[in-house]
């Protein structure tokens, strides 16, 4: 009798053990497919959302600041995937002001904020004071570097 009980319990063991040990292989699966697609594809956190926000790059700021604000501000799931999207697309990020929203890819970021044409406004040289309200316009900008 007792033999059996400790048979039957550690066969239990077992089977427990195995469920376990698949529902972490599958949870790494899907974690691991996630990232991909948010690295190799085109999502976008809401197709529906048209509210823009203003994120704001300035000059010093790298790949992994700027992707820490977009994730603070919910235009991106992913900082890591954002980070490794960017460096992949070799993007260099221009200081100014973009409009960007949660209907844009990562795609459509990299590329905006790599040019900064596509800026409502761009940061003075050398802000110390950092006051909004003294950035210029982008024709501003370039009128004064003629």
């Amino acid at each position: 009798m007792k033999k059996a009980f400790l048979t039957i319990s550690g066969l239990g063991v077992n089977i427990l053990i195995y469920i376990a040990v698949i529902l972490i292989i599958y949870r790494a699966g899907v974690m691991a497919y996630d990232f991909s697609y948010q690295v190799f594809g085109s999502p976008v956190v809401s197709e529906y959302s048209t509210d823009t926000v203003n994120v704001v790059v300035e000059s010093g700021d790298g790949i992994s600041d700027v992707a820490a604000d977009l994730e603070d501000k919910g235009l991106i799931e992913n900082r890591m995937a954002f980070v490794l999207k960017a460096r992949l697309a070799d993007a260099t990020f221009m200081p100014g002001t973009y409009p960007l929203a949660q209907n844009m890819s990562s795609d459509d970021m990299i590329e905006m904020m790599s040019d900064a044409a596509n800026s409502v406004a761009t940061q003075p040289a050398e802000s110390s004071a950092g006051a909004e309200g003294e950035t210029q316009t982008g024709a501003e900008t370039a009128e004064g570097e003629e």
